[in-house]
């Protein structure tokens, strides 16, 4: 081990613990091995409770506040794992940090080898191994076409996978890369797990992580039908994400048929072939050895980094935040976000069978903006201005209400344009002012437009 991480290790103040961290990136394959893993009567691995997926520089101030039950607020890492019962923390007092809360959870398995599972640790492993320098990691690899392919699938279910993103996802797999190295070259212990492997020879692989670990193999792990899939999301995310676990089988994740459109898989070629360099046989052989320009790694490097602050920034305001504030915020983006709806129709089908409502709200504007113009500037017409989008919002739908919205903004700000016209010069005001009206209507257009839908349910039962 490194002078650096000796120094880490001796003023870091964290009790010296041995975890293990199985880390890769996103649908690389990383809940089947987790699942093998936690066959062993040895080892008790929990999943994706990202404890430790949190902005350094707030750790310390973190665990001096209730971070327990904002843990459970964040992901419901502890009822998923069944260390709560009816949402009370109590049997938890003695925890204090996240070791004390692995070693929790592998009390009541009674295992000895205790850590986590988290494709969310591929950007942190410098982060870990400060906190852990007796920590072991098992990375898992696997093509990045096909992790890319298998992250575009799941997006089409899941809206978390959607988020995800090239940038993310080069982000995620140059850092895994880079950090691994890092640990590596520090001394840590690393042992590296091929996708295609893990698959095709799972009795292979499970018997090398017995010898890295330290510990004797046990059969059992190959028994994935019997394996405790508890901790796994609940919901529709369980089945839709992990289905193939759910059938205890050891197999290869299908992808659909659709594949890449082709210039996003000639850059994932590039990226493969830069990738393949740097940790070889981890990966399988690109199909070309063309790499990516310093241009295009710059770029991704820079979006991807602008993203992972971004989302710093939303875990530590999870964690500072008043949970009341919180838990309404939750509450009212699950409400927003359950009335949306797919629309089948075009938008010249729409206008055909709502042309009357259209119409109308195009006229009820136009009269508005000409009564403004009439009246003194002094006058409050703002009210008058949410008609035409709000008629948009409660007869048609949404997207013909956030289009009424746009235009009564627009609207609205040339008919101040025209009553005083020495804003002319203030082009910035003016589109400041011009945002601000759109962001008034649209919060009307939403919540009517939950309205109409909740009456037409209501009306259908």
């Amino acid at each position: 081990m490194t002078d650096m991480f000796r120094e880490i290790e001796k003023d870091s103040g964290h009790p010296k613990t041995n975890p293990i961290f199985v880390v890769g990136i996103f649908r690389s394959g990383t809940s089947l091995l987790y699942a093998l893993l936690n066959q062993h009567p040895r080892i008790a691995l929990m999943f994706e409770c990202n404890v430790l997926d949190f902005p350094e520089a707030f750790s310390r101030r973190r665990f001096k506040r209730n971070w327990l039950e904002r843990q459970e607020f964040y992901n419901a890492a502890l009822s998923r794992h069944r260390l709560t019962f009816a949402n009370r923390l109590s049997g938890l007092e003695h925890v204090r940090t996240p070791e004390d809360l692995y070693r929790t959870y592998s009390d009541g398995k009674q295992a000895a080898y205790f850590g986590e599972k988290s494709p969310a640790y591929c950007l942190r492993l410098r982060q870990l191994a400060r906190r852990c320098p007796g920590a072991s990691f098992i990375l898992l690899w696997r093509d990045p076409e096909e992790i890319y392919r298998s992250i575009q699938d799941a997006g089409r279910k899941v809206g978390f996978f959607r988020r995800l993103g090239m940038n993310r996802f080069i982000f995620y797999q140059e850092q895994m890369i880079r950090q691994g190295a890092e640990l590596e070259f520090a001394g840590l212990k690393i042992h590296h797990v091929s996708y295609n492997d893990l698959v095709d020879k799972p009795g292979e692989i499970c018997r090398g992580i017995c010898q890295f670990l330290g510990i004797e193999f046990d059969p059992a792990m190959l028994q994935l039908a019997g394996a405790d899939l508890s901790a796994i999301h609940h919901g529709d995310y369980r089945q839709l994400m992990h289905g193939q676990l759910m059938r205890g089988v050891i197999e290869r994740r299908k992808s659909s048929e659709d594949g890449l459109a082709p210039e996003v898989a000639q850059k994932l070629q590039r990226f493969h072939a830069r990738w393949h360099r740097l940790v070889g046989k981890r990966l399988p052989p690109p199909v070309s050895a063309t790499e990516p320009a310093l241009h295009e790694r710059l770029y991704h490097g820079m979006a991807g980094r602008i993203l992972f602050l971004a989302d710093n920034a939303r875990r530590a305001l999870l964690e500072f935040l008043p949970l009341v504030w919180l838990a309404n915020y939750r509450r009212a983006k699950n409400w927003f976000l359950s009335g949306r709806t797919v629309h089948s129709d075009s938008f010249a089908q729409e206008f055909s069978r709502h042309r009357v409502t259209i119409l109308t709200s195009c006229l009820v504007l136009a009269a508005v903006a000409a009564f403004d113009l009439l009246i003194p500037p002094q006058m409050v017409f703002i009210p008058f201005y949410v008609v035409p989008s709000a008629l948009l919002a409660f007869i048609v739908n949404r997207r013909w209400g956030t289009l009424g919205a746009v235009a009564s903004a627009v609207v609205w700000t040339g008919v101040k344009m025209l009553q005083q016209p020495e804003l002319d010069s203030h082009f910035g005001m003016l589109l400041w002012n011009c945002a601000m009206r759109f962001i008034l209507l649209q919060g009307v257009v939403v919540v009517l437009d939950r309205i109409r839908l909740e009456v037409a349910a209501a009306e259908r039962e």
